[in-house]
């Protein structure tokens, strides 16, 4: 077990580096990759604060490249900030989620799926046609 901790980081530190460089998708990779051995282990302190790092990087490093996913690593990442004594980490979990309402408070979403009339529109974002053949609607 202490073998898998240590392995999750060094992928951590390695998409840490990575995401520096700029090197998103490496980075999300590695991140991925911590993430798998860190939930291979048993729950236990180091565990859990390894797990909110690597959810809060990867929240900082994927946010371009999917916001919905960013925005779940954000979630989870600071829940697992909460359950750790370390107060670094729960500082940047607060960080992170307050300046993530700020955003939100700024820029709201559109409705998901909302076409240009703001209604809604087929499961696939556009009006689903019959028998797969154009304008048979009936």
């Amino acid at each position: 077990m202490r073998e898998l901790l240590y392995e999750a980081a060094r992928h951590f530190k390695r998409g840490k580096a990575l995401a520096e460089r700029g090197d998103v998708r490496g980075a999300m990779a590695a991140y991925e990759q911590a993430l798998r051995d860190l939930h291979a282990v048993k729950p236990q302190r180091m565990r859990d604060v390894l797990l909110a790092q690597v959810y809060l990087s990867r929240y900082q490093a994927g946010r371009e490249l999917d916001a919905r996913r960013a925005d779940s690593d954000l979630r989870v990442g600071y829940s697992y900030a909460r359950t750790t004594a370390e107060p670094t980490v729960r500082q940047l979990a607060e960080q992170l989620w307050s300046q993530r309402l700020v955003e939100q408070q700024r820029a709201p979403e559109e409705p998901a799926r909302a076409g240009a009339s703001g209604k809604r529109e087929g499961r696939r974002g556009r009006k689903r046609q019959r028998h797969g053949r154009p304008g048979r609607n009936g």
